[in-house]
């Protein structure tokens, strides 16, 4: 029981510190870690899901591709399938979320489109958003640390535990 609660927290602190470093990393990289905030593609991606966008080619984006693309109002990146590629001298995207009834009312140009989803994980989108904020990052930091050495003081202090009952029984 003691070895799988230990294992349980190195797993734990081991999954928090990567969330942590490809959050942080991801953008340098030209990837994209983002929370979904709509239900627009419900279904397949729910509210609060994580999504992994990574850069590609606007040649390489097919249609049945889900994209991650700046708007033309400049407001927040959204995330929808691609239905049809219009080429031209320009090559531009028409999509639509899932759960949508119509098309999005304006054609996405190349040069907006962030990438494409690579992956999504439900409900962990919370996790990446929050690890965003300052005190994420500071917890992301301390949690693991904290359990760290936790788990060193733990195993040293159940050796001196077992030296003092070896010395007892040979004395």
């Amino acid at each position: 029981m003691k070895k799988a609660i230990e294992y349980l927290c190195f797993a734990l602190v081991f999954l928090l510190m990567l969330a942590a470093v490809l959050t942080y990393l991801a953008p340098h990289y030209n990837w994209r870690v983002d929370a979904v905030a709509s239900g627009s593609m419900e279904p397949y991606l729910k509210v609060g899901s994580l999504v992994v966008t990574r850069p590609v080619s606007p040649e390489e984006i097919a249609v049945g591709d889900i994209i991650t693309f700046e708007p033309a109002s400049g407001e927040t990146m959204i995330t929808h399938r691609v239905i049809s590629v219009e080429e031209g001298s320009l090559l531009h995207f028409i999509t639509k979320g899932d759960a949508n009834g119509k098309p999005d009312p304006v054609t996405v140009p190349a040069q907006n489109v962030a990438g494409k989803i690579c992956f999504h994980l439900p409900f962990m989108g919370y996790v990446t958003e929050f690890l965003k904020t300052p005190w994420g990052f500071v917890l992301s930091l301390i949690i693991p640390a904290v359990i760290i050495i936790a788990m060193y003081i733990w195993s040293i202090w159940q050796t001196l535990g077992k030296r003092k009952t070896a010395s007892v029984e040979d004395g």
